[in-house]
């Protein structure tokens, strides 16, 4: 009974029902985050690329999302149910923000144990992985590589991520990880 009161989606004359996931987003859509702006209120970010990254361990695809003043990046990977990692791209750090330097970040890429944690904000996150990491922007462009070393807290809802581009320093970034189903898209 439910699903015939909430389940169906009206479709349109010969087309599929609209699936307003952020895995079908295109640039010039929205997105809403409830509650994900500075002062807990809906986010609306308006999608500016859609971008395909390609590892040893598969296929992850990011939305990058303005709105006036704030550019994040939405990450995802090919499963339905895997949560999306949004990431605050304006406030990029180095290194001693979270206490770390280069020798040892290379030290753990060659140990991998989940052991090893960095502190940030008074709280520890611990070594999830590090690997290469191809991107491909807009989905089509020749991959350009780069390194990154990925920290979660004890719950994994939050982030640290070390990133790492050929002549570039070293950039911390932080995420927070939310379900996929609270996010929603909305066509432009």
């Amino acid at each position: 009974m439910f699903k015939k009161m909430f389940g169906k989606k009206k479709k349109s004359s010969g087309t599929a029902p609209l699936d307003d996931s952020i895995r079908t987003a295109v640039v010039g859509d929205v997105i809403v985050i409830p509650g994900f702006s500075p002062t807990f209120e809906d986010a609306y970010f308006i999608v500016e690329s859609k971008n395909r990254l390609e590892s040893a361990y598969g296929n992850t695809f990011e939305i990058i999302g303005v709105d006036d003043d704030r550019r994040v990046s939405m990450e995802w990977s090919d499963d339905d149910d895997s949560p999306i990692a949004v990431t605050d791209h304006d406030n990029a750090m180095g290194l001693s923000v979270i206490g770390i330097e280069e020798d040892t970040l290379s030290q753990w890429d060659d140990i991998k144990s989940i052991e090893n944690f960095v502190e940030f904000g008074g709280e520890n996150y611990y070594y999830r992985n590090s690997h290469e990491v191809y991107y491909y922007k807009d989905g089509t462009s020749e991959g350009e590589g780069f390194w990154i070393w990925d920290f979660g807290n004890e719950d994994d809802e939050r982030g640290v991520s070390v990133v790492k581009w050929e002549g570039m320093p070293f950039e911390v970034y932080t995420s927070v990880s939310l379900s996929s189903h609270i996010v929603r898209v909305y066509r432009q």
